[in-house]
């Protein structure tokens, strides 16, 4: 094959990999996705299908993730070429994922003739578990609105999903290389992905008919969310104008659906700082429901924290939650405590300290598991709150998108978000400043969701879940991922043992 065929193929699969991915909505092409690329480094060793696999991988995540030009450029301070080129270099740090993944399975091919239908099932959940990223990618979530397989992450996670698209690219990959090489197909290389696919879908069917029946019978709560459509630059810029407009809205929504048992404002809508010891908010909300409302609170020592308060209907503070998971050089600077001058390098981040919390928050006579801003695409925060405290009735997220523009992020981010749905089978609220707010049943299906950009309310209604059935993915995490990271490290002991025989 010549080298523009090559470089061609890697490329169409660059190209179909973030169209197929969340924010673009055509999940069909992520079980296509890596054909093309397959196809152009079946025949090379592993450094040269490494090298390929990078011009696939820059390609790939710059489509999925352009929209940090607009965060680095915006908040970041940085001209729209320094923007570009450092959005480049993210991407191709991040597309060593994808080099380290078709070395792998090239090296397992020539040293241990296992096909790409086999090892890219389990090196690409071993890789996606352990790659470090802080917006995770994961190929099976381009598959959130494919209810009837998105069922199996109560029992593997999203990399149980991951490992199922793959397992079709390698299928698919077979016939493609049993007609290039003139020979019949082996049979067990699409037949296995068959089964498995059959067996993800029967699940699906079945438990998504089991969720369905039970929410019927739940109490249902009545939500309204706030989205103000009011940017994060606004709220440092007119805090009192953000926190009016809040007010605004929610008198708005109350007076059209007098029924709303809860109101929900997103993250940091209260931007002044609340102090930590400050009992009630009634001078400022005025409240007329139960509210669960974003702050940014101060304690006595004037370490600040982003939160979520509950309000009671009379306007008194009755129980909150500071997040923990802090977005690194945005919210705080790693480990600036121990080296303060870091402070100098970085003078525009935030100064937030985390929180410790593993409390549900109760409101409106429920209970939620709370998250902020990325924790809800992060399972294990989930975990943690489940396994100290036990569960909860729903699952609540405030967040902020505004700071990634009208881009695809915003879609993402919630795609990702509904995941937490299946793996804890509880509806999940998410509240946004400037969208998509939405609301999720226990099957991960998102029901009701508003616009991108948009001044609106949101109300529905959700099913609170009583029972205290927990699922095997809540139970035991990434066993799935653990599985398939000591599948993989065996392969490459076996394979470092037949190369030190043959030396």
């Amino acid at each position: 094959m010549s080298l523009r065929a090559r470089i061609l193929l890697c490329v169409l699969s660059g190209v179909l990999d973030p169209l197929g991915f969340a924010g673009f909505g055509l999940a069909a092409l992520s079980w296509v996705a890596k054909v093309p690329v397959l196809i152009a480094v079946r025949d090379l060793p592993p450094r040269r299908t490494f090298a390929f696999a990078m011009v696939y991988g820059v390609i790939a995540y710059f489509g999925g993730y352009y929209w940090l030009m607009h965060t680095l450029e915006n908040f970041g301070g940085m001209g729209p070429v320094a923007a570009w080129l450092s959005t480049v270099v993210i991407c191709a740090f991040l597309a060593v994922l994808f080099g380290l993944l078709l070395a792998f399975v090239q090296m397992l091919r020539r040293e241990l003739h296992i096909a790409p239908v086999w090892s890219l099932a389990f090196i690409c959940p071993a890789l996606e578990h352990l790659y470090p990223n802080i917006f995770p990618y994961n190929i099976g979530a381009s598959q959130f609105r494919f209810t009837a397989v998105t069922q199996i992450i109560e029992l593997t996670g999203l990399l149980g999903l991951s490992a199922l698209v793959v397992l079709v690219n390698g299928a698919l990959l077979e016939f493609c290389e049993a007609r290039l090489d003139r020979r019949r197909v082996r049979h067990a290389r699409w037949i296995v992905p068959l089964i498995a696919l059959i067996f993800t879908l029967v699940h699906g069917f079945i438990r998504v008919s089991q969720i369905d029946a039970r929410s019927a019978t739940s109490r249902q709560l009545t939500v309204g969310l706030v989205q103000s459509n009011l940017a994060a630059r606004d709220k440092m810029t007119r805090p009192v104008e953000v926190i009016h407009r809040h007010r605004e809205l929610t008198q708005e929504l109350i007076a059209a659906h007098p029924e709303v048992e809860l109101v929900i404002w997103p993250e940091t809508a209260i931007a002044a700082y609340v102090p930590h010891d400050q009992a009630s908010l009634h001078h400022v909300l005025l409240p007329q429901r139960p509210m669960i409302v974003g702050a940014i609170t101060q304690t006595a020592d004037s370490r600040r924290q982003n939160a979520a308060l509950v309000i009671a209907a009379d306007g008194a503070i009755t129980g909150r939650y500071e997040k923990r998971a802090l977005l690194p050089f945005g919210e705080t600077i790693p480990y600036e405590d121990s080296f303060p001058w870091l402070r100098r390098l970085f003078p525009h981040c935030g100064r937030l300290r985390p929180g410790t919390s593993l409390l549900h928050l109760h409101a409106a006579g429920a209970s939620f598991i709370p998250t902020i801003c990325y924790e809800d695409i992060q399972p294990a925060r989930v975990r943690e709150i489940w396994q100290q405290s036990g569960p909860a009735e729903a699952i609540l997220n405030l967040s902020d998108d505004s700071w990634f523009g009208d881009t695809h992020e915003p879609r993402i981010h919630l795609a990702l978000a509904t995941f937490r749905a299946i793996e804890a089978r509880r509806a999940f609220i998410r509240s946004t400043n400037t969208g998509i707010s939405a609301l999720i049943d226990p099957a991960g299906r998102i029901v009701a969701e508003t616009g991108q950009h948009t001044r609106e309310n949101l109300i529905g209604r959700i099913p609170l879940t009583q029972n205290t059935n927990t699922t095997l993915y809540l139970r035991h995490g990434e066993w799935f991922g653990w599985l398939c990271v000591g599948i993989t490290g065996v392969t490459l002991i076996l394979i470092w043992r037949r190369r030190a025989t043959r030396r």
